[in-house]
């Protein structure tokens, strides 16, 4: 027996039974008050948060190995102006370890919140998008770590000049480092972004691919506001890679916008009067 109070074309009629053909939705039928939402919500920020310190002691351990590695692939040495400065970058440092090995349990006890509230069609999209959003921002702060920031590093040291000394602060290094690896992270979800609103219907590919003069100053004019400072280098370095990512988004985006298009004809049928419909 189906929710008497939802009306009979409302979407939700769709979710899923228990075998005594209840619908399940104790959220819609007021089953579950408000204040046992907010505990729910409490354990769930709970759990979250001693997912990340647990995460954080073997960030502890493995962050010195970082640091190490980091230091060797960028400025050889780095420099300490206080006492509790290399503790505190180790601690921050730990903290960001933990709570990236901790991810995969606080997006399960998210998503064991907000599934009740959901359609039998978004359980299946909300993961797929959070596990694509997820290796797309991984992607990028590793190519961050691994090749743009060592770069950029090697390219400024040119502009050093006969009687300069370098000597780079540790917490300096670090924030450049993370500034960076997020801004990565953050643009590479730029065909993501486009898939789901050509998904949508909110843009088309067409119109994506006529725009490609404005997109190309929008992602300059992004990517000097999310890099650290005033670092043209940085920009121009990102700014040639996310060119060439938009239009790998157009592509995408062509082939969401075909996929689309034949859902909906296979849901509407023949039009009408059309070729293969009822002239009559």
């Amino acid at each position: 027996m189906t929710s008497p109070h939802l009306p009979p074309d409302d979407p939700r009629r769709a979710r899923e039974f228990r075998h005594d053909d209840e619908f399940v939705d104790p959220r819609q039928r007021s089953e579950m008050p408000f204040l046992d939402h907010l505990e729910e919500l409490r354990s769930v920020l709970l759990h979250a948060v001693l997912a990340v310190l647990a995460g954080g002691v073997f960030g502890w351990w493995l962050a010195p190995r970082v640091l190490q590695d980091l230091i060797a692939r960028t400025v050889g040495q780095a420099s300490v102006l206080s006492p509790f400065e290399a503790f505190n970058e180790r601690f921050k440092l730990a903290i960001v370890i933990g709570g990236f090995l901790a991810l995969p349990v606080v997006l399960w006890r998210v998503w064991s919140f907000v599934v009740p509230g959901l359609l039998r069609r978004e359980r299946h999209l909300v993961p797929v998008l959070v596990l694509c959003s997820f290796t797309l921002f991984g992607a990028g702060a590793a190519a961050a770590y691994g090749y743009l920031i060592p770069l950029v590093l090697q390219v400024l040291d040119r502009f050093l000049l006969p009687g300069m000394v370098e000597q780079i602060r540790l917490s300096a290094l670090l924030d450049f480092v993370y500034n960076l690896c997020i801004a990565c992270g953050t643009l590479m979800q730029l065909p993501l972004v486009t898939m789901l609103l050509t998904f949508l219907g909110i843009v088309t590919p067409l119109f994506l691919l006529q725009q490609w003069r404005v997109a190309v100053v929008v992602i300059f004019i992004v990517t000097a506001l999310i890099t650290p400072g005033d670092l043209v280098t940085a920009q121009i370095i990102m700014g040639g890679p996310m060119v060439a990512l938009y239009f790998i988004s157009v592509g995408l985006s062509f082939l969401v916008a075909r996929r689309r298009a034949r859902e909906e004809a296979d849901v509407l049928g023949p039009i009408e009067g059309g070729p293969g419909g009822d002239s009559t």
